[in-house]
């Protein structure tokens, strides 16, 4: 393909998207690796690496691989409700899962899909089914790559969330998300213009016994924006990303102002892989988010996202993250909150396997109406590599929480502990 046909279709593309305004709070990284369109974590982790000999024998159909998967879990949450009188029950969770994804040595093409339902034997109110479906695919074209990506969650909030409403039972909500980009290189410069539309419908609750329409919480989510990646080293890359961000409420509340804004990101950073033994991706910069409603005044913040990866041998991985960004409330009449986020974790190759890990991290939310929530959480676990088609696992986690958010946030001073044994089969 000759420059200027390339020329011409990056044109397009960057045209296209940014006739599309943006979006506002994006979709957390919730989508599995191997669907295009939907990767997760940018380095490879002890925990997360690939083990041929640990692993069933590929399925093939055709020129595509089919990875099956199911799990059983049992466990005690001794805090259901995350209420200063603590409330457990006895859960059983039940997941699988299928991932499908192309062989080919040019373009891609994946498919995911996964359920998941859990039971809390002694709540039955807190028993819930979350399930996904997304897929995507990328087209090589010369140098460039066009990925799409489509997905459609159905899941349920948890309660241990800062943010997260007092209901009496689960709030489910669905997700319906598509992303377009085009990475097109030129020499050292790769530009990447992309898109994303995702609209949220949450289902209906009860708080205190009284019943609770969610439908104020519907959105229309669009982010539109550019990613500059100029690689001065190999595997090492200055990283500029400009964003433009748009959010409309599909129902507006009578005798209520109008939650819609629009609002505008840059970042700057690095992307720096260490030959495998260091890996940091950090991104800051600032968002401003405006409102055409008068009683919210615009808003402007810092804004970041980063993770650290060290290596220091290779049975030793350990990972810092760091999130800030303006997130949307779920209260009636709260414009939103500035919510900061950080975690540290270690993962370790014990013996051929059995892998341990330990995680620790802190939370806070600050709310643009005034009110602040803060939280802790803390995790540990081991798993034994039973044979190429079982593993055993043992997890305990801990969350904390305090402080005072908006009207019917979840109680606050409260923490909770949960333990997990779960055993995975891949067929």
């Amino acid at each position: 393909m000759g420059t200027r046909d390339r020329l011409w279709i990056f044109a397009t593309a960057l045209i296209l998207l940014l006739l599309q305004q943006a979006l506002g709070a994006g979709l957390s990284e919730i989508f599995t690796e191997g669907v295009p369109g939907y990767g997760t974590a940018p380095g490879v982790t002890v925990q997360s690496r690939a083990r041929p000999d640990a692993e069933p024998p590929p399925n093939r159909v055709g020129g595509f691989l089919v990875k099956p998967q199911l799990e059983e879990s049992v466990g005690y949450d001794d805090n259901v409700f995350n209420g200063p009188n603590r409330r457990g029950s006895w859960l059983v969770g039940t997941s699988g899962s299928l991932l499908i994804g192309s062989g080919w040595s040019r373009h891609a093409f994946g498919v995911f899909l996964s359920a998941t339902d859990t039971r809390y034997l002694g709540q039955s109110l807190q028993s819930r089914t979350d399930g996904t479906v997304s897929f995507g695919g990328s087209l090589d074209i010369g140098r460039d790559k066009l990925t799409l990506g489509v997905a459609h969650l159905s899941l349920h909030e948890n309660r241990s969330d800062l943010n997260a409403l007092a209901s009496d039972r689960p709030v489910g909500f669905r997700v319906d998300d598509i992303r377009l980009s085009y990475a097109a290189a030129f020499d050292r410069l790769t530009i990447v213009p992309e898109a994303e539309l995702s609209v949220w419908h949450y289902g209906d609750t009860t708080v205190l016994g009284q019943f609770a329409r969610q439908a104020y919480r519907d959105r229309s989510l669009l982010r539109g924006g550019t990613t500059l990646r100029y690689e001065f080293a190999p595997l090492r890359n200055v990283v500029l990303v400009a964003r433009a961000l748009s959010q409309r409420y599909l129902e507006p509340q009578p005798n209520r102002p109008s939650l819609n804004s629009t609002g505008y990101q840059v970042l700057v950073g690095l992307d720096y892989d260490g030959d495998t033994v260091w890996r940091a991706r950090l991104l800051a910069g600032g968002e401003t988010r405006r409102f055409p409603a008068a009683q919210y005044r615009a808003h402007t913040a810092m804004i970041a996202e980063g993770e650290l990866t060290w290596n220091p041998t290779g049975m030793t991985t350990v990972r810092a993250s760091l999130t800030r960004s303006i997130e949307d409330a779920a209260q009636e009449g709260v414009a939103g909150f500035t919510y900061t986020t950080g975690k540290l974790g270690i993962d370790h190759e014990l013996m051929r396997d059995v892998l341990i890990n330990a995680s620790a991290g802190l939370r806070h939310a600050a709310y643009l109406q005034g009110g602040q929530q803060s939280g802790a959480s803390f995790g540990t676990g081991a798993t034994w590599l039973f044979n190429r088609y079982a593993r055993v696992s043992a997890t305990y986690d801990l969350n904390t929480a305090r402080g005072a958010g908006p009207l019917n946030t979840a109680a606050t001073g409260f923490a909770r502990d949960v333990a997990l044994m779960t055993v995975r089969l891949g067929l």
